[in-house]
């Protein structure tokens, strides 16, 4: 390589050294910067998008605050077992003739078994548990009882989280 230099003529040689210089800063422009420049970017975006993502929540969560105030039912179970609220509803809702068996399962869940209940009301007593208790159905069986419109159930309710 550097026979052929020094075999260029003078005016060869800077036009060289020129064209290296030159593929050098282009390699190092594409090879460092550019792929720099672009992962800046995208970081700006994301942050940009993350920013109005936080304003969203923040504004949204001023909404659901004052929409869990509005809805004083809702207050979860109110220190009381999900046992006995899970009993003293069902009653309330007429499922007490169907009310078959009420067992706690752990800490937090209940297993109920009602006989022949009927759909509708048994359907209307979940919403209550749900909505005004905070109790989630974690698994239920339902099977067709011999009179029309009626079920058999089998379900577990879990409490609220704290």
């Amino acid at each position: 390589m550097k026979d052929w230099l020094a075999g260029l003529a003078p005016r060869e040689r800077i036009i060289v050294y020129a064209a290296a210089a030159l593929l050098a800063v282009i390699l190092v422009y594409a090879i460092l910067v550019q792929p720099l420049y672009s992962k800046y970017d995208r970081l700006v975006s994301s942050v940009a998008q993350q920013r109005e993502t936080v304003q969203w929540m923040q504004q949204n969560a001023v909404t659901v605050r004052q929409l869990k105030g509005a809805n004083p039912a809702a207050e979860g179970l109110a220190g009381r077992s999900l046992l006995s609220v899970t009993d003293a509803t069902a009653r309330a809702a007429k499922l007490g003739p169907a009310l078959k068996r009420v067992e706690p399962e752990g800490s937090d869940a209940v297993r109920v078994w009602l006989d022949a209940a009927a759909f509708d009301v048994v359907v209307g007593w979940l919403e209550v548990m749900s909505s005004r208790y905070g109790a989630d159905v974690d698994s239920i069986t339902l099977e067709r009882a011999e009179a029309a419109g009626r079920v058999n159930v089998r379900l577990t309710l879990r409490a609220p989280g704290p």
